[in-house]
């Protein structure tokens, strides 16, 4: 399915996931008061934000007719489709629905949408679990994976995010992860984490072989880290403190800039949250919480030189004290 809409300015991707959700959610006739305030703040926070709640509105009647005519219950599977839904079932209620992305240039579903059109997902700030045939697997926030059976092995697409792979003895498995596929072992435990541009492969127990590039190959044992670019492989270091402690819910840091901790905290924030550079570079130990974002940041502004400026809940910057 591609995705269209007449525009000349290009819109971000997550700048068109976000309109096209608040627009299914507000057309299906079950929204709330508190969403549809919570869609006017989200509008008026940005003005790309405004500009595809626009050009969505710009298709007209018959986006709000075909929306207006699913039943209850199709809509609400719609709403739901980051994480209860398969691809399949999405795509078949956005063409039902009729709707097409304001763009301005066509996109690959899964490049703009993989929360939405892959077979697992979590929404910002959400960690779910599921078992496949021989694994068990935990996604991180806002990530999104694609399971599906070849002859017996079971063939895992990470198309965003970070997940946690916890495998039997004797599963045969394949993930493949942008810029690399990993073979893991029997038995083996690991974390894989899909970043813009590299792949960043963890095993906690046990061993994976990892293809890379044309037709290079590594191994990775137990303890050990590695990270892979479309132009090549780092070398391999040892785990850092904590490596999944974010499956528990934690985020654990030693002598982390306290920018690199804020990234990480803002992909379990809803909002915007901001560093200031003058103080991005302050180095950081502790354990903070990743379920309560904003109580990790209340806790910085007590241990460290910083204060923290919120607007309307949304926005917050961490800046000089």
């Amino acid at each position: 399915m591609t995705l269209h809409m007449a525009g000349t300015q290009r819109l971000a991707p997550e700048v068109l996931e976000q309109a096209m959700l608040w627009t299914v959610r507000l057309q299906s006739g079950s929204s709330s008061e508190a969403e549809q305030h919570a869609c006017r703040q989200w509008r008026a926070a940005d003005p790309a934000h405004e500009l595809a709640w626009q050009r969505l509105a710009g298709l007209g009647q018959g986006l709000r007719d075909s929306t207006a005519v699913l039943p209850a219950r199709s809509t609400r599977r719609l709403l739901q489709a980051r994480t209860e839904v398969s691809r399949r079932s999405v795509l078949g209620g956005l063409m039902g629905a009729g709707v097409l992305l304001a763009s301005g240039y066509s996109v690959n579903q899964r490049s703009v949408l993989p929360t939405l059109f892959s077979d697992y997902g979590t929404a910002t700030g959400e960690r779910r679990s599921w078992r496949v045939p021989g694994i068990s697997l935990q996604l991180d926030t806002g990530s999104a994976l694609d399971s599906d059976q070849v002859a017996g092995r079971q063939l895992l697409t990470l198309n965003r995010g970070r997940v946690l792979l916890e495998l039997g003895q004797g599963a045969g498995v394949s993930l493949r992860a942008g810029q690399a596929r990993v073979l893991p072992g029997g038995g083996a435990r690991l974390v894989v984490r899909q970043q813009a541009a590299a792949t960043l492969v963890q095993v906690l127990d046990g061993k994976a072989l990892v293809e890379y590039g044309q037709g290079g190959r590594t191994g990775l044992e137990a303890g050990w880290q590695q990270l892979f670019t479309a132009t090549g492989v780092g070398s391999a270091a040892p785990l850092p403190l904590g490596a999944a402690a974010w499956a528990q819910g934690q985020l654990v840091a030693e002598r982390m800039p306290l920018g690199a901790l804020l990234a990480e905290l803002d992909r379990y924030r809803k909002g915007v949250l901001r560093c200031d550079p003058q103080v991005a570079g302050l180095q950081v130990s502790g354990t903070f919480s990743l379920d309560q974002p904003e109580a990790s940041l209340d806790l910085l502004a007590e241990v460290l030189p910083v204060r923290v400026q919120r607007v309307l809940g949304y926005w917050a910057s961490v800046v000089p004290a």
